[in-house]
């Protein structure tokens, strides 16, 4: 995930409320509200449907490739001291204890992100409803907890998926069940981030399961024959076969 080096810009789509109080204990319109290293690291985010309705309802449509990324540019700024001060006064809407809550353990997270992440739990749809947010519905730092969430659980699959196609390439030669699994898994995500892979990316898996490629033999289809070397060998390693699977970089 490549740090994003342009300047940020801090979304304002609702009025915030008033805040009052000194730094690190304030209150927002009379509530009080922790401030981040104040919020529990085993804060599990819930009674968030309502928010999660009027984000899905602000939006309208099926997003475009190039509205996600444009989303996870503003949502993946420079984690620097001043930045994440600055974001973490941002307030939720509506601002209710249980949106402060949420707003407080993401808060928490980006100041350790390698803490429990407080969206883990929330389906992929969910995450990504979340992360595309720009209605001022969720903090800036809630849809980048989102985000990471999601980014974190589709590199547990991709290095499980990566480990099963390098042993199955060096048992059989082949790629198939790999491509099966990769396509499994694309049909399984949500449109949103479906949006950011090749628009042809599923019927390319299709055509390479269809051809049933056999690598060390050069043959498709199971057909019998043998050949001198393999993709591995005519690069040296296993980079060779990796450069094989055809796995886009999304995020």
């Amino acid at each position: 995930m490549p740090p994003i080096t342009k300047p940020i810009d801090t979304p304002s789509a609702h009025p915030r409320p008033a805040v009052t109080g000194a730094a690190g204990a304030y209150r927002v319109d009379g509530a009080a509200v922790p401030p981040a290293s104040a919020a529990r690291p085993d804060v599990q985010i819930s009674a968030i449907g309502a928010r999660l309705g009027k984000a899905e309802g602000a939006q309208a449509g099926t997003l475009s490739g190039d509205q996600v990324r444009a989303n996870i540019d503003t949502i993946n700024y420079p984690l620097t001291p001043e930045n994440k001060a600055r974001m973490a006064q941002q307030v939720p809407q509506p601002a209710d204890a249980a949106a402060l809550a949420s707003a407080a353990a993401a808060n928490a997270y980006v100041d350790n992100l390698g803490g429990p992440n407080p969206f883990a739990g929330l389906s992929r749809e969910q995450l990504w409803t979340v992360a595309n947010d720009d209605s001022g519905t969720f903090t800036t730092n809630e849809r980048y907890a989102a985000y990471r969430q999601a980014y974190d659980e589709e590199q547990a699959w991709r290095t499980k998926a990566v480990a099963d196609a390098m042993r199955e390439y060096h048992e059989t030669g082949k790629l198939t069940d790999f491509f099966k699994s990769a396509l499994a898994h694309f049909d399984t995500l949500p449109a949103a981030e479906q949006a950011l892979y090749p628009s042809d990316y599923a019927a390319d898996l299709g055509g390479k399961i269809a051809l049933d490629f056999n690598y060390y033999t050069h043959r498709p289809h199971g057909e019998p024959g043998a050949a001198a070397g393999s993709i591995a060998a005519l690069h040296g390693n296993d980079d060779g076969v990796k450069g094989m699977l055809g796995l886009p970089d999304v995020f």
